[in-house]
């Protein structure tokens, strides 16, 4: 064998075996079971909200340039040149007896460099930091309050595909039962035991069971599509889903991020009224002015000459007719407004949990009686079987029992994972 033959049976084998650990790799993932823990957290790491949290502090930080921006010097330059009607135009007598006649142009121009460098402005950059900084955290708190609206979402798909899970196994179950059921009618009817009629009828339920496992796999498939659109993944038609063990307490804190927010949303209008009331403190700065231009500082020289300016100076807002103290009245008008709807959410939850507990207690007390409703429907159904083998009742009489066997089993199947969904959407009513 040459040297490019050894060498393409090692790429071949290369290659097969990469595809053969692909393969078992995707099998691993479809024989583990998904949890409701992985769908939640997935969904809320794939949502495009969560994109809104780097996006704010990004315009956080701009803003915060900008305030500091404000304790900077602040340089400009300025120009003007001008027109006027008159001018200074003044003859002075001198000891020599010439008189001394001063003229200025009525054209005048000026270009000036100035420096302003704010020294105290009675809190208000420290108070507009601060403000910012809560801002951000109430507008974090915001996207993570419509993160977790995502959560009982992705529970009712998540246990509507558990429901139609279970529900498909019962019926497939069934459905084996009746074509066991369908090979003995049919010795039966050979011998004459039963009639042809006993063979159509449990065939005709074979169609009507296998069109129910139709209906649900159609089902299922577009409750997968819509819990991969959730965790942006796709799931195989085989995936299965876990039943999750939730630990129920109903004495559990209430921890929802909507609290959270309200606390925020009150600490924001807090600062926000401390910046309003910096806004009457007065402020100082230091200024530098240079120029040039016609005239200069000499009011009296009519020629182009270059000039500077140092000082400082004091602003003060005495009386801005009670504007200042409207600003901050409204604020405190929002923050009342703010524990209203604080009160408004305790009460509407408040309401939300009784009734959540109210279906987690009917779910349990369904439960007790489901057990035995099968245990009972199971024996009928067996004993119903033994006598359609012996002929003593028809197809049909054996299919009422059958049916309704599987109708409690499928009931009891449903109040469980209805139990476990009405559990775990309390826990997030909570916050959990």
């Amino acid at each position: 064998m040459n040297t490019q033959n050894i060498l393409f049976t090692i790429r071949v084998f290369c290659f097969g075996m990469g595809m053969l650990s692909l393969t078992l790799s995707l099998q691993a993932q479809e024989n583990k079971a998904i949890t409701l823990q992985y769908c939640q957290t997935e969904a809320i790491n794939n949502y495009p909200t969560l994109k809104d949290k780097i996006l704010l502090q990004n315009v956080s930080e701009l803003r915060v340039r900008n305030v500091n921006a404000g304790i900077l010097p602040q340089i400009n330059l300025n120009g003007q040149a001008t027109y006027q009607s008159d001018a200074i135009d003044i003859t002075l007598p001198s000891p020599s007896g010439t008189p001394i006649n001063i003229t200025q142009s009525k054209d005048q121009y000026k270009l000036t460099l100035d420096v302003n460098q704010l020294l105290f402005d009675g809190g208000t950059t420290r108070y507009q930091r601060k403000l910012e900084e809560v801002s951000l955290t109430s507008d974090l708190q915001q996207v993570d309050v419509d993160l977790f609206k995502i959560k009982e979402q992705v529970n009712n798909v998540f246990f509507l595909l558990l429901n139609l899970q279970e529900n498909q196994r019962l019926l497939i179950t069934t459905l084996d039962e009746i074509k066991e059921r369908e090979k003995i009618v049919s010795s039966s009817v050979k011998h004459g035991v039963l009639m042809p009629s006993d063979l159509d009828v449990l065939a005709a339920e074979r169609l009507k069971t296998e069109q129910q496992l139709a209906e649900i796999d159609i089902n299922r498939k577009a409750a997968l599509s819509v819990l991969s659109l959730f965790i942006n993944q796709s799931l195989s038609d085989s995936a299965k889903f876990e039943l999750p063990l939730i630990e129920f307490k109903d004495t559990i804190a209430i921890k929802r991020p909507e609290l959270a927010l309200f606390d925020l949303q009150e600490k924001r209008i807090d600062a926000n009224k401390q910046l309003t009331g910096s806004l009457l403190m007065p402020k100082a700065y230091a200024f530098a002015q240079a120029g040039y231009g016609r005239p200069g500082l000499n009011m009296l020289s009519n020629e182009f000459s270059p000039f500077y300016i140092l000082g400082a100076s004091l602003k003060w807002n005495l009386w801005d007719w009670n504007k200042n103290r409207h600003d901050r009245q409204i604020l405190d008008i929002q923050k009342q407004m703010v524990n209203t709807r604080r009160e408004t959410f305790d009460k509407n939850l408040n309401i939300d949990l009784q009734n959540r507990l109210a279906t987690i207690k009917k779910m349990e007390e369904a439960l007790k009686r489901d057990n035995q409703i099968v245990e009972l429907r199971s024996r009928v159904t067996r004993t119903a079987a033994s006598r359609l083998e012996n002929g003593v009742i028809t197809s049909t009489d054996y299919l009422t029992d059958l049916n309704t066997e599987t109708i409690a089993k499928i009931s009891l199947e449903t109040h469980k994972i209805q139990l476990v969904q009405a559990k775990a959407n309390y826990l997030v009513a909570k916050g959990q």
